[in-house]
């Protein structure tokens, strides 16, 4: 079973929406109990988001997929 990329890039976005609004739950606190979640790093999602959207476009057909030769010397 294949990852679906073009689902992919929905979540990211809305992730990355959120992280860069701010409005994602950085600690929570029921009661006594008490959740601190460490900061997303935005470079991080938009990498990941920009390969999924690369991946969704080569599954559709619309962007050939890149090779890269080895270069052997001599």
């Amino acid at each position: 079973m294949s990852k679906d990329w073009c689902a992919e890039v929905e979540k990211l976005e809305a992730i990355y929406e959120a992280v860069r609004n701010g409005e994602q739950v950085t600690e929570s606190r029921f009661g006594e109990d008490f959740v601190k979640y460490r900061d997303a790093d935005l470079n991080r999602i938009d990498r990941d988001l920009n390969h999924a959207r690369a991946q969704c476009e080569i599954k559709q057909g619309r962007r050939k997929r890149k090779r890269f030769a080895a270069r052997i010397r001599a």
